[in-house]
C-alpha cells in the first residue's frame, strides 16, 4: 500500500464496513499523526472535524476523527467518528473534551 493510500484510508468513512486503519511505531507516531491531521484543513472534507490523540498507556495510543460539537480545531467538545480499535472506553458517537497543545497535537482531556 502507497503512503498516500494508507492517509487517504484513515479519512473517516461511516458508511464503510472495511477497517480505515494506519499502524504506526512510537518511533513515527507523531510523523504520522501529523500526516493525518492536515486533512483537517481541507474544505471539502475537514470542515467541522478534529483529529484527536487518545493517550492509553495499558493498550497504546489512538488518535482518531472526531466531529466538533463546540468550539473550533483547537479545543471544544467533540463526537467520536470513529469506531475505536484499541482505546476500548470510548465508543462510536462518545462526547469529550479536547485541547490543542503548543506542538500542535490535539488531545483528548476527558470524557463528557
Amino acid at each position: 500500500m502507497t503512503k498516500q493510500k494508507a492517509i487517504q484510508e484513515t479519512v473517516p468513512h461511516n458508511d464503510v464496513k472495511e477497517a480505515n486503519l494506519l499502524f504506526s511505531c512510537k518511533e513515527h507516531g507523531k510523523e504520522a499523526y501529523f500526516s493525518i491531521k492536515k486533512f483537517e484543513k481541507n474544505p471539502k472534507w475537514g470542515k467541522g472535524m478534529v483529529y484527536v490523540w487518545f493517550k492509553d498507556a495499558k493498550r497504546g495510543d489512538e488518535k482518531m476523527w472526531c466531529r466538533i460539537f463546540k468550539g473550533d480545531q483547537k479545543q471544544g467538545i467533540g463526537i467520536l467518528e470513529n469506531e475505536p480499535f484499541n482505546v476500548i472506553q470510548y465508543k462510536l458517537g462518545d462526547k469529550f473534551r479536547y485541547k490543542t497543545d503548543a506542538e500542535g497535537i490535539t488531545w483528548k482531556v476527558a470524557k463528557v
